[in-house]
This record gives structure tokens, C-alpha cells and sequence, in this order.
């Protein structure tokens, strides 16, 4: 699932996006959501750990299917066009959500936040350094991560006291703020540089488009590399994502005394804010001064962290003793995220930056329609902690996959290595 617990896919895994508007508002609104939708589909749609992931499952099936196109289309056309049409659709498929909690329901709801999705991931990214230039992307995303976590910050109480009198009001009406946001994003966000802008007219020119960033991938060791670490990477999160709400909830007992779980869930998120802005500003600075094998380096680091605490976190005796993993994640994943998207996107050129980022995310959403129904199935047989643990399994390969990558793109950058194909 395209969503951390207390960060925005960024593919997340659908939920690891980045809004133009997260900032207070994409912030605030996401942040509501997030405090109450895995309580409401477990306390009151009812649905078990099967469902759960299943659920993950038409969300990636969908964005799997619409994320090339819309990635070509952005690059193409207009990627202002593509955010705004994405947002818009997000926030209506949350809206369905909450009013309806039925797993049917649900499912198709989460369909059509695939296609949302699809239009927003990859025209993001590419739209901000159309804007900002490449050179500050890197600062840009982990002060846009510290922006939104404040707003989050605001929004967590909101939420759990909005929560404490229905869970569903959180989810309908983060989905409604986040339709707003499209509304304004219309009258707001300028699209002062496209690349194609000139060109961007024929159907020709979308064929070339893809075509181009298609030559880009198989004859990039280091993308082919990367596509690997995606499959895996999204094998890995859905399960996890999809189950350690349920895990908490039903195997730690949490929260403890007799705490209602909103409460308890939105304190975990208060918590887990105040670690990602914490994050988030020490990875700035040293981001500022380092260089880019030592941030690629670092890059690996994270990701190994991540396998260690995750299977931790599923075989951890006691709420007390699983939180630091499950912190600890969720800190190392903050960092990774603008990082990863700004390091992705320097290797890669300006004219097919949309697509090339979609396609990596179409791989990432391809593991996880078909390593979330894996840990799903197995949480559903032999319990939570099993599903989790095969979770971390996923990430092993994801480790070595993206090393391999970090290896390429610094062969490709020495002086003596021929000129970058990306």
C-alpha cells in the first residue's frame, strides 16, 4: 500500500506520495485520514487480514494498469494538469470509503484511488523540478517532509477527537479537503516550464515520449537495477502496511488500560511526527554537505535498518519492545523517501523524468499485487506475526537489488565512464 503510518510512496508504496499541497493543507488533510481509515476498515467494515491486503490489492491493480500511461501523458501534455485531475480523484474515492463500509465497496473505492494515484506519482516530482531546478530538489523534499509532518501534527488530535465520536468522519472528510485542494491547485499551481511544452500537441508525441524513456531503462544498468529493488520494495510493504495496525490491536493488546484505540493510534502518530520532523531536518543538513556516493551509501544503510526492524517488530514479545522497531522504521523510511526521489531524479533526463518515474513505480506496484496476497494468506493461516515476518523476507532482495543500483550510478558517474544514458 502506497502509505506509511506517519509519511507519505511514495510507493509508499500508493501512499507515499507528495502533494504539491502538502504542505499545511495536503498535510493536514492526509494526517486525518491516516488517524482513523485502518481502525475504521478493522473495527468497522470488519475485514480480516486477507481483506486487509486485499483491499492493497485492487489499489495497486489499478495503479499498475494507469500509471505509464499517466506518467507519458504528464510528460507530454501537462503535468499541472495530471496532479490536479489525481487529486481530485484521490479525495473522492476517500470520500466513497468512509460513507460506505463494505469490503466490496471498499475495494472498488480503492480502484479508483489507483487512477488518482497514477495521475499524481511521477508529475509531482517532475513538475517541482521543472519549477525549482534539479540542484534544489534534494532540500525541497525534506523541508516539504518536515512542512507536511507539522501540519500533521495539527491534524492528529483533530482526527482522533472527530474519531472518538465516528471513525468515519476523519476518512470523509480528509477525502473532501483533499478535493478542495484540486479546486485550488487549479487557481494556484503555475506550470512556468515543461519540457515539451512546445511539441506536447500530437499524439506522436506521446509515443515518443515513452519511447524514449523506455530506450532510457534498458539501456541503464543502473534503472534496470532499480526495477528490481521495486518489485521487491512493493512485495514487502503491502503486507506490512496493510497488517501492523491489526497486529498492534489483536496480538500486543494495544492499547493498554483500557485506552480507546483511536486515542491510542493517534498518540503512536504524535509520537512517530515529532521522530520524521526530527528526521527529516537532521538529514537536511547532512544532505547539504555530502556528497553523492556518500548519500547513495547511506541510502543502502536505511534499507538494511528497515529489514532488521521490521522482522523485530513481528517477532517482538510486548507492545513495549516493538515500538522501537516499529519507530525506528518508520524514522529510516521518512528520511529514504525525499532522499530516494531526489537521487532518482538527477539521474535521470528532464524530458522523460514522468515516466521514468512511473515506470519504477509500476514495478513497485506489481510486487505488491503479488507479495501483499502472499503475506496476506499466510497472516490469515498462521497468524499476523508470520505475515509480517515474511514482510522482511521481501526486503532482503530489495537490498541487494538497490545496492546494485547505487554501484551502477557510481561507475556511471566516475570520469572514466562513457557519458550517462540517463
Amino acid at each position: 500500500m502506497r502509505r506509511s503510518f506517519v509519511v507519505r510512496r511514495s510507493r509508499a508504496s500508493v501512499g507515499e506520495r507528495r502533494l504539491p499541497g502538502d504542505g499545511p493543507w495536503g498535510g493536514f488533510a492526509f494526517s486525518l485520514i491516516l488517524t482513523a481509515y485502518a481502525l475504521y476498515y478493522i473495527t468497522v467494515a470488519r475485514l480480516d487480514p486477507l481483506q486487509l491486503v486485499l483491499v492493497g490489492t485492487a489499489l495497486e491493480a489499478s495503479y499498475f494498469i494507469c500509471e505509464i500511461p499517466t506518467g507519458v501523458l504528464a510528460d507530454t501534455f501537462s503535468r499541472r494538469f495530471s496532479v490536479i485531475v489525481g487529486t481530485l480523484i484521490t479525495g473522492a474515492a476517500w470520500v466513497g470509503q468512509g460513507l460506505v463500509p463494505v469490503f466490496v465497496a471498499i475495494a472498488a473505492f480503492e480502484v479508483l484511488r489507483g487512477v488518482g494515484e497514477a495521475f499524481i506519482h511521477g508529475a509531482t516530482e517532475a513538475w517541482i523540478a521543472g519549477e525549482v531546478g534539479d540542484d534544489a530538489i534534494g532540500p525541497l523534499f525534506l523541508r516539504e517532509t518536515q512542512i507536511a509532518q507539522a501540519a500533521s501534527f495539527i491534524a492528529l488530535p483533530v482526527g482522533v477527537g472527530l474519531g472518538l465520536v465516528d471513525l468515519r468522519i476523519p476518512v470523509v472528510l480528509g477525502g473532501g479537503l483533499t478535493v478542495a485542494l484540486a479546486l485550488a491547485l487549479i487557481l494556484l499551481m503555475p506550470e512556468r516550464r515543461h519540457p515539451r511544452a512546445a511539441a506536447a500537441t500530437t499524439w506522436r508525441d506521446t509515443v515518443g515520449t515513452a519511447n524514449r524513456a523506455l530506450l532510457s531503462i534498458r539501456t541503464s544498468a543502473m534503472l534496470a537495477a532499480l526495477l528490481g529493488a521495486e518489485l521487491f520494495w512493493g512485495a514487502a510493504s503491502e503486507g506490512y502496511d496493510r497488517l501492523w495496525e491489526i497486529h498492534l490491536l489483536q496480538d500486543l493488546g494495544f492499547p493498554p488500560l483500557g485506552v480507546p484505540a483511536i486515542v491510542g493510534f493517534g498518540v503512536l502518530s504524535l509520537v512517530g511526527t515529532l521522530i520524521v520532523i526530527a528526521s527529516a531536518q537532521v538529514a537536511r543538513r547532512v544532505v547539504r554537505d555530502a556528497s553523492d556516493r556518500a548519500v547513495s551509501r547511506a541510502l543502502v544503510a536505511v534499507q538494511v535498518v528497515r529489514v532488521a526492524a521490521r522482522a523485530t517488530f513481528a517477532l517482538a514479545p510486548s507492545v513495549v519492545i516493538a515500538l522501537v522497531p516499529f519507530f525506528a522504521e518508520s524514522m529510516v523510511r521518512a528520511v529514504f523517501a525525499p532522499l530516494f526521489n531526489a537521487w532518482l531524479i538527477r539521474g535521470t533526463r528532464e524530458d522523460v523524468r514522468a515516466t521514468v518515474l512511473s515506470a519504477t513505480s509500476v514495478a513497485n506496484a506489481l510486487g505488491q499485487v503479488g507479495g501483499g496476497p502472499v503475506s496476506g494468506a499466510i497472516g490469515r493461516a498462521y497468524g499476523v506475526p508470520f505475515g509480517l515476518l515474511s514482510s522482511a523476507a521481501l526486503l532482503a532482495p530489495a537490498v541487494a537489488f538497490f545496492a546494485r543500483a547505487v554501484q551502477r550510478r557510481s561507475v556511471t558517474n566516475s570520469p572514466r565512464a562513457p557519458a550517462a544514458l540517463i
